[in-house]
């Protein structure tokens, strides 16, 4: 038993492999089970012993960028860096495995307009992220940053925009076509909004006003 069970693991993982392989050369929306079963050197039979489809492969590969990126990101929180400090360590380290997985994580935004069963996935693992985030913002209240805001709300606006500007950024290049963006400004801009979004005092606010 231990030995099928290691071989099914293998045989599972060749396709999550094969599959970022594919998304990234042809896109999401282009991609066939047979794609990935080939590239993985295995055969389509064998795909649905281990996947319903190709939007089972990505939700899939979107859970375990989620849950890498957040062991990771916790890091620098449990090892007490300041806020500002920790929150671009976080975001460096959400940009850097985006980047590093783009096929699979480029394929999301398409497979959610265009498949209402990954959608639902996709909410599953986003309501993850962003439970994540609350607990940040929550803290930053505690010590009487922030205070009224809705803090639900607040951190899916910024889980939105982390992932929606990597997608942007990193998938479909930036702005303009002919642009390179420049990561380091990418991820200070990013960390500076992430930053004042919720550390900032009521006072701070109405000094701003004056």
């Amino acid at each position: 038993m231990p030995r099928q069970y290691t071989k099914g693991a293998r045989t599972a993982a060749a396709f999550l492999e094969a599959a970022n392989k594919e998304f990234a050369a042809r896109g999401y929306l282009l991609t066939k089970v047979e794609d990935i079963a080939r590239t993985a050197g295995r055969s389509s039979a064998s795909f649905y012993n281990y996947f319903t489809d190709k939007a089972d492969v990505l939700a899939a590969l979107a859970q375990a960028f989620h849950e890498d990126t957040r062991a990771q990101i916790s890091v620098p929180y449990q090892e007490g860096r300041p806020p500002e400090e920790a929150i671009r360590l976080a975001i460096t380290i959400f940009w850097e495995t985006y980047r590093n997985r783009l096929g699979a994580l480029s394929g999301v935004f398409q497979a959610s307009m265009a498949d209402p069963t990954f959608l639902q996935s996709w909410r599953e693992i986003r309501r993850s992220a962003i439970d994540f985030i609350v607990q940040g913002v929550e803290r930053a209240q505690k010590d009487g940053y922030c205070p009224g805001i809705d803090v639900r709300m607040t951190s899916s606006a910024l889980s939105s925009m982390l992932e929606l500007s990597c997608y942007v950024w990193l998938a479909q290049g930036g702005d303009n076509a002919d642009s390179v963006v420049d990561e380091q400004a990418a991820i200070d801009s990013l960390a500076s909004i992430w930053y004042h979004a919720i550390y900032w005092r009521p006072e701070s606010h109405e000094q701003d006003h004056h």
